[in-house]
C-alpha cells in the first residue's frame, strides 16, 4: 500500500495541532482515518490540570497549496456536503490550516464565519479564508478557542433560562430573562422576543425594562443595522412586529412608564426601543401617548416623553411644530422641554 507524499504533508498537520494542544495542557483527541468524515480531532479543553468539560471538534488542512497568493492568509474551497456536515455538528467546529514551509498555523470558526458571510450577503460560502493574524496556539487555546467552547456549551443552560422566565417566582424571571436577553446566542431568538413581550408587564421594573429593551431591538432589527437589506434580519423584525400588534393601551402606559428615568435617544436608548414597539400599534398608543400628554395630573416629565414619542423622537420635528404647539393645550409642556433661549 503507497504511503503518498499526500498522506505525510496531512499527518503533518495533524502533529503540529495536537503539539500546540498538548503544550497547552489540554487533551487531543484523533479520530482514526477509517472515521473521518469530516473532522480530524476533538479538542478537550483542561485549566490547571482539571478538564473544562469543555470540548471542539477540528478539521485540519496541510499544505502549502492553501496559501493564497499574497502569502498572508489560508484560502480553503469547500463543498456543500463539508459545510453542511460541520454546520450541523453538535460542537463547535474549527478549521486549522497548517503551512510546512512556514511552520505556522492559523483556525476559524466554521460556524462564525459562514454567519459573518451570510450577514454581509456573500452567500453560497465556497471558499473559506483564514488570516495568519488568527494563529493557533496555545494562547489562542486560552482565549478565543476557550471562549467558543464555552458559550456553545451554554446552549443547554439557555433553555433552563427560558423555563425560568416562565417561573411564578419574580426573581426567577429576572435572572432568566437577563440571561437570556445578552446571550449571543439567544437574545435574537423568536422565543426570546416572545417572552419580552410577555415580560414587559412584570411587576419586577428592571425586568420590565429589560423585556421592552429586547423587544424594541427586534422590532427595529433594520433601523439600526448596519446591513438594512439583510433577510435575516428582515424577517426576525418581521416576527416581532407581528408579536406587537396586540399591544393594550395598558400596555403602551406601562411602557412609557419605564422610560420615566430613561435615555430617549441613539439605538441603546430605552425611548428609541419604545418608539419601535408603538409603531406596530401606533393608532392604540397615538390615543394613550394624546391622553397623557394634556393630563395635568400626570408627572411633566411622562407628559413630555409622550410629546416626544408623538414626534417620532426627532428634535427637529418638535422644534419645527413648536410655534403650532405652544398654541395648544400643550403649550405647558412644550414651555418646558423648549424654554425660550435667553
Amino acid at each position: 500500500m503507497k504511503h503518498t507524499k499526500e498522506n505525510v504533508t496531512g499527518k503533518t498537520g495533524v502533529i503540529h495541532v495536537q503539539k500546540v494542544v498538548n503544550d497547552h495542557g489540554s487533551i487531543f483527541h484523533p479520530v482514526h482515518e477509517e472515521n473521518d468524515l469530516g473532522v480530524d480531532g476533538f479538542i478537550e479543553l483542561v485549566k490547571a490540570e482539571v478538564s473544562s468539560c469543555r470540548v471542539l471538534a477540528v478539521q485540519v488542512k496541510s499544505g502549502d497549496s492553501y496559501l493564497s497568493d499574497s502569502s498572508d492568509e489560508f484560502v480553503v474551497n469547500v463543498d456543500e456536503r463539508h459545510l453542511d456536515y460541520w454546520l450541523r455538528f453538535m460542537l463547535p467546529v474549527i478549521l486549522v490550516c497548517y503551512s510546512p514551509t512556514k511552520d505556522t498555523a492559523a483556525w476559524v470558526s466554521v460556524r462564525d464565519y459562514v454567519e459573518h458571510e451570510r450577514c454581509h450577503k456573500r452567500l453560497p460560502v465556497t471558499q473559506i479564508r483564514i488570516p495568519f493574524s488568527k494563529q493557533f496556539n496555545a494562547a489562542t487555546l486560552s482565549e478565543g478557542i476557550a471562549g467558543l467552547a464555552h458559550v456553545r456549551a451554554d446552549e443547554r443552560l439557555l433553555i433552563k433560562c427560558a423555563d425560568m422566565c416562565m417561573s411564578d417566582d419574580v426573581q426567577q424571571r429576572h435572572d432568566g430573562f437577563q440571561i437570556l436577553a445578552n446571550h449571543p446566542d439567544s437574545r435574537r431568538l423568536r422565543i426570546t422576543c416572545l417572552i419580552a413581550r410577555r415580560l414587559v408587564m412584570d411587576p419586577n421594573i428592571e425586568t420590565a425594562k429589560s423585556a421592552l429593551h429586547v423587544l424594541g431591538y427586534s422590532v427595529g432589527r433594520n433601523r439600526w443595522s448596519w446591513n438594512p437589506n439583510n433577510r435575516e434580519e428582515g424577517d426576525e423584525e418581521a416576527f416581532a412586529r407581528k408579536v406587537c400588534e396586540d399591544v393594550t393601551a395598558e400596555n403602551v402606559r406601562r411602557l412609557l412608564e419605564l422610560c420615566d428615568d430613561a435615555g430617549f435617544h441613539g439605538p441603546a436608548g430605552l425611548g428609541e426601543r419604545l418608539l419601535d414597539v408603538i409603531g406596530c400599534c401606533f393608532d392604540t398608543a397615538e390615543q394613550v401617548l394624546n391622553a397623557i400628554a394634556r393630563d395635568a395630573s400626570e408627572p411633566m416629565k411622562r407628559r413630555a416623553h409622550a410629546v416626544l414619542l408623538l414626534h417620532g423622537c426627532d428634535d427637529g420635528e418638535l422644534e419645527e411644530a413648536r410655534d403650532d404647539l405652544l398654541d395648544s393645550d400643550l403649550a405647558d409642556v412644550i414651555k418646558w422641554m423648549l424654554p425660550p433661549s435667553v
